[in-house]
């Protein structure tokens, strides 16, 4: 128990640091493209005059003349929008009546929102922090516009996928930070005051600039579409005559680059291969803001809990499954798992997809490979212990059942058969060694043959007696006639080796044998360093009391085991007698021959 313990916990922790340090983040971060984003509808009150390579080609060399954007902020101003983005920098003085012009257009407007952008500072330990740089527009315009940070915030893979809608920035001077708000809040501000809209509308609108205002989090972009999705209209088209200013009635205007070689393009979610224009980013942001659609991170606890939920549910079903169900049960979890995540995507959270998965994978894999070990290390253990006990055939039925044998202790009905060598102790006082040695082992592997021949398990030598038992560790319907099969199979085999044994050496012995039949508790018994699988109780000891009263040659079988072969063998009743520990005589048998047996005891 304490080793799975350490594999869950080891497992659910590496996991759990790697997600601390983000150490997978790519990956999740390709789930999450892949799983959340889809084209949907875009908004209609969002447009963007786009600053294209038509336009350039049309227009003359870039940068514009500023007069001539000032003449473009006039025009559309006509339309009466809502409100007027340029995605633009003017953080330097050009040609003084173009910059005048500028000022002018913007400040006759009203409802303009320039772009600023925010320069962090790096922090490097063992020094001061310097405040982070804002790259604004000249001051005139400042003066008669409202601002809105344009930062794009890159993850590793350098794919935009959230904001900061509030980018918080470092002051020296105070110490402190100061809040930015986003291009696109700001033009949302502007957008609810002008454009005409019911109380209802309106009222949601607030609600959402209130909900977002100071918001530092991070928000993921709900994006909407490819690139080029959202209605644009080339700059040079609107700058020229014809075009209907009417268009752009309660809109929000957008202008900005829209050309390959303006340098202002990202890779999103949506389609990696194609950019994204960053002013096509600004309106993801504004649709986002319009319908309350951005998404935010669970807290981590949530992830946390789900990593380690995972893991151990991993663990369970790798432990209470087949392999094969196990797999199909955490697919199916992984699926059901990736429908909650879909859910809570549409309730405005984004829960993390791979880590979870990654803990319940890495749980599965590495809870059948112990299983698959600890299997291997038992079925060892196992054909140690009975290797010795019983027949190689028994020993792979014993590990292909190897989950129902219980080496802990158990009571099961049983047949013991003891076994000793009559004529042994006198015999060792005058042989030679080397020939009582030689003796010793020829009648000890006729008793292990025989014993393994009929399906027993050979419990242990003591001295010169044997001790079998049957009916364990595997089931063995016919026990007690597999045990006295065991015996005549000795007093059969013993009889050829008295003969080659009195021609070699000029000396005989002989088996005295006896078999009993009842309960016992069998299991591994011993100590931590010495333990052997054998059986103890009354049973035993029975068995023990008949072997020592048979004579040499003879088989003495108990009642409770005549009861179960009576039909099978041959014997005669001798009566009762008194054996140490009963108070009641045993009514024992003594076998003379097993039915279908053609032997003879005369060793025919």
């Amino acid at each position: 128990m304490r080793r799975k313990l350490i594999l869950i916990t080891s497992i659910i922790s590496v996991v759990l640091l790697s997600y601390g340090v983000h150490f997978f983040d790519n990956y999740e971060n390709s789930i999450y493209d892949a799983f959340y984003q889809k084209p949907q509808e875009t908004n209609d009150n969002i447009v963007i005059i786009a600053i294209d390579d038509a336009t350039i080609n049309a227009l003359g060399q870039w940068p514009f003349d500023r007069s001539m954007h000032a003449d473009l902020i006039d025009f559309i101003s006509q339309g009466n929008p809502a409100a007027i983005g340029v995605d633009l920098m003017f953080d330097s003085y050009s040609n003084e009546a173009s910059d005048f012009e500028l000022a002018r257009a913007i400040k006759e407007a009203g409802n303009v929102v320039l772009a600023k952008q925010i320069v962090y500072t790096p922090k490097i330990k063992g020094y001061k922090q310097g405040s982070d740089i804002v790259i604004s527009q000249f001051d005139e315009l400042l003066d008669v516009s409202t601002q809105g940070h344009i930062n794009t915030f890159l993850d590793a893979d350098r794919v935009v996928r959230k904001i900061n809608m509030f980018a918080k920035r470092f002051v020296l001077e105070t110490e402190s930070y100061e809040e930015e708000p986003n291009f696109a809040y700001a033009l949302l501000k502007l957008y609810a005051q002008n454009a005409g809209m019911d109380d209802q509308t309106k009222e949601n609108l607030e609600s959402v600039l209130q909900k977002y205002n100071h918001d530092t989090e991070d928000l993921y972009i709900d994006y909407k579409g490819i690139p080029r999705k959202y209605d644009s209209i080339p700059y040079f088209l609107v700058y020229s005559e014809g075009f209907p200013a009417s268009y752009f009635e309660d809109k929000i205007v957008l202008i900005g680059p829209y050309a390959n070689g303006l340098q202002d393009e990202y890779v999103t979610p949506v389609v990696k291969e194609q950019p994204m224009f960053g002013i096509e980013i600004h309106a993801n942001i504004l649709q986002n803001l319009l319908e309350d659609s951005f998404k935010k991170p669970v807290p981590s606890f949530f992830n946390v809990l789900m990593i380690v939920f995972m893991g151990i549910l991993a663990y369970f079903l790798s432990n209470k499954l087949s392999p094969a169900k196990g797999l199909i049960s955490n697919a199916a979890i992984i699926i059901v798992y990736l429908i909650l995540c879909h859910q809570v995507y549409q309730m405005g959270y984004i829960l993390k997809v791979f880590y979870p998965i990654l803990a319940m994978m890495i749980m599965y894999v590495s809870a059948l490979a112990y299983h698959y070990l600890e299997q291997l290390y038992e079925k060892k253990k196992i054909r140690n212990i009975f290797g010795r006990y019983v027949a190689p055939q028994v020993v792979d039925k014993i590990l292909e059942d190897s989950d129902n044998i219980n080496l802990g202790g158990e009571r099961r009905y049983i047949s013991v058969l003891f076994v000793d060598i009559r004529g042994f102790t006198p015999l060792s006082e005058k042989a030679e060694p080397e020939q009582i040695v030689e003796i010793l082992n020829s009648y000890l592997e006729l008793c292990e043959q025989s014993i393994f021949k009929n399906a027993g398990t050979l419990d242990k030598f003591i001295g010169d007696a044997t001790m079998a038992i049957y009916n364990a560790p595997l089931e063995l319907e016919a026990h007690a006639l597999c045990a006295v099969k065991t015996a005549w199979d000795m007093k059969m085999g013993a009889q050829k080796l008295k003969q080659e044994l009195f021609e070699k050496y000029d000396k005989i012995v002989d088996f005295g044998i006896g078999v009993n039949t009842g309960y016992a508790v069998v299991g591994n018994i011993g100590s931590k360093k010495r333990m052997d699988y054998t059986a103890i109780g009354d049973t035993v000891n029975t068995s023990a009391r008949l072997e020592a009263n048979a004579k040499a040659g003879q088989i003495l079988i108990s009642e409770s085991t005549y009861e179960h072969v009576k039909d099978q063998i041959l014997a005669t009743p001798l009566g009762g007698i008194k054996v140490k520990g009963k108070e009641t005589l045993i009514q024992i048998y003594q076998v003379e021959g097993i039915v279908g047996d053609d032997r003879q005891a005369n060793g025919s």
